[in-house]
């Protein structure tokens, strides 16, 4: 276990944010699973749990380096949030132009319908899990 009274205030910073990060990343790539489904039934295209895996898995994938080089470059706030979405539309419509078999216009419509519902659930839960890990972290500290 870290002995939090070794770590800085910013190191116990950094330690929260690359929790949130992580535990965010999982949450959203379950919840686009189910949203790609779902997008997928009401577009009448194959609503195939593994499909929806693959799609989300490759999102995944990509976004956490984008998202981490980002930050790292330009730091976290809302305008380079947005700049991440618009990253994962255009890696989002070639990846669902390549599965689901469709042309750009359809993956790239169906991507934008799916990225900016995952990007506003993802602020929400962004913050309800923020709070919990800043009290966790803050839990441990006051028990150390």
């Amino acid at each position: 276990m870290i002995n939090m009274l070794f770590l800085t205030a910013d190191e116990i910073v950094i330690l929260t944010a690359f929790i949130l990060v992580l535990v965010l990343a999982i949450v959203m790539f379950i919840i686009g699973i189910f949203v790609t489904r779902w997008k997928a039934r009401k577009n009448e295209w194959s609503d195939s749990l593994l499909t929806a895996f693959v799609v989300n898995l490759i999102w995944l994938l990509t976004n956490i380096p984008v998202s981490m080089l980002v930050e790292f470059l330009f730091g976290a706030n809302f305008l380079f949030g947005i700049v991440e979405l618009v990253i994962a539309i255009i890696i989002g419509a070639i990846v669902v132009k390549i599965i689901y078999k469709k042309d750009f216009g359809e993956s790239f419509v169906f991507v934008i319908v799916i990225q900016i519902l995952l990007f506003l659930i993802g602020i929400a839960i962004g913050i309800v899990l923020g709070i919990i890990i800043s009290f966790i972290l803050v839990a441990l500290l006051l028990t150390v």
